[in-house]
């Protein structure tokens, strides 16, 4: 296949989708600023795209059809859906405890967002995917991908694009970079992130008084809040089992909320088993993150501090987590490397258990993932609630006491992101890093952190 155009710096580059077969990361350079600046779907409509360039083809391990992660439960099991108005007081308390605690994921009804809004909204992002590439690239601040607004393909050569805005606080919010067109849509997504925001601080409200804590405990702990949103366009992919639309992934947020459209894709991780969340009309996708829950699995304290020592150990129990003050070594369970780190540093540490963060155990983040189709394109539009960078995140005083320890130290948010950011780049990295020791198990290999991640 021939893939020529004049006048395009690229085009040498692009040339190589299809000739390029097994090369490592570094041929790649010019493939990826064509990825982030231009996205997926210009590449597919200007090339002609019949099968998945090699550029996005996944690992096996972390592909959609890899046992043991490829079966899906039957569309019979679903996440729990919650109406905001048919349930009130300990019912509706009752029915946000057992989902966080049992899921960390749910869709809610009645939320309170007119639903004018939210079909204006989701018209006017797909409209804004379909306009010309030299539109889109105007929602672009100079720092691209690290910008306050950022059109472009997805992280981790994902075949998705999406267009990330900064929302909160207004310190870093840059509306002047915001779509003007569709006509309309820089207002209504002022008006959607408005209503989101208060839609957060309402379902934070109810988590807390699930929690048994007072009501405005969580909206407190997250000071003056950071809110991204991330609107994603899913192109129907060639191949959908080379590639994923986004690999699997938990949030580092604190609660995340998910308009998609009927087309389907996103997936929840239970039991061994990916199972589809069914699109509902009228309905948001909840996602509780990992500032409510933190899952780290199987890694070993070294007392000795040395490669091989004799005297490592895993922590198998949170009891046995909360007495420890000092690890001098970390390992993960598929690493021999190791490194010293105090247990503040550390973090959050245990064998085979879920670490909570601000609900100390009790409730759980979810692994989550999308998949692609060959069909039609999907849209969605994600809304990330963060605490602010410099707030102190630990587990709620409340919920800690002789019985229950304290199991995850106090930590300043930035540093958490940092860590999570560093451990995306795997165990080898050489960035280093507030949380640098601690190199987290993923299940199957598959459960990674994202340098840009949506649903």
């Amino acid at each position: 296949m021939t893939m020529t155009r004049p006048n395009d710096p690229f085009t040498s580059d692009i040339a190589r989708f299809h000739e390029v077969k097994g090369a490592k990361d570094e041929p790649f350079a010019e493939l990826t600023r064509y990825h982030e600046v231009r996205g997926v779907r210009e590449m597919v409509e200007s090339f002609r795209v019949r099968e998945v360039p090699s550029y996005y083809v996944k690992p096996v391990n972390e592909r959609r059809f890899t046992p043991p992660s490829a079966a899906v439960l039957s569309m019979e099991q679903q996440i729990p859906c919650i109406d905001l108005e048919a349930l009130s007081g300990q019912e509706l308390l009752s029915a946000i405890a057992n989902a966080c605690r049992d899921w960390g994921f749910f869709q809610v009804l009645n939320h309170g967002l007119p639903s004018q809004l939210v079909q204006n909204m989701a018209k006017q992002s797909s409209e804004f995917f379909a306009q010309p590439l030299e539109e889109k690239m105007k929602c672009s601040t100079p720092a691209r991908v690290s910008g306050p607004v950022h059109f472009g393909g997805g992280g981790n050569r994902d075949w998705r694009d999406v267009l990330k805005l900064n929302c909160a606080p207004a310190s870093i919010v840059a509306k002047e970079y915001w779509p003007q067109r569709p006509a309309g849509f820089r207002d209504t997504m002022e008006e959607y992130s408005s209503q989101q925001q208060a839609l957060a601080i309402r379902l934070l409200k109810l988590i807390s008084e699930s929690l048994g804590l007072e009501s405005n405990y969580l909206v407190a702990a997250c000071g003056e809040p950071k809110v991204v949103m991330a609107i994603n366009h899913y192109p129907p992919c060639p191949d959908p089992s080379l590639t994923m639309g986004i690999k699997a992934h938990s949030d580092p947020n604190t609660i995340t909320m998910l308009l998609q459209d009927d087309v389907g894709g996103l997936q929840v991780f239970k039991e061994d088993r990916w199972i589809d969340v069914r699109p509902l009309p009228n309905a948001l996708v909840i996602n509780v993150g990992d500032q409510l829950q933190c899952r780290v699995e199987k890694i070993r304290a070294i007392t000795g501090g040395n490669r091989g020592s004799s005297s490592s150990r895993q922590a198998t129990s949170r009891a046995e987590l909360g007495r420890v003050e000092q690890w001098s070594a970390v390992r993960s369970s598929n690493s021999s490397s190791s490194r010293a780190c105090t247990r503040d540093a550390m973090g959050c540490k245990c064998d085979g258990d879920r670490v909570e963060i601000l609900s100390n155990g009790k409730y759980s983040s979810c692994l989550h993932r999308v998949v692609n189709n060959n069909r039609q394109a999907r849209t969605s539009i994600a809304t990330f609630f963060s605490p602010a960078h410099a707030c102190i995140i630990g587990p709620a005083p409340g919920l800690v006491d002789e019985v229950n320890p304290a199991i995850y130290p106090n930590i300043v948010y930035a540093d958490y992101i940092k860590a999570f950011y560093t451990q995306a780049l795997g165990p080898n990295n050489k960035n280093g890093g507030y949380l640098a020791g601690i190199e987290l198990h993923r299940r199957y290999n598959c459960y990674t952190s994202s340098s840009s991640i949506s649903s």
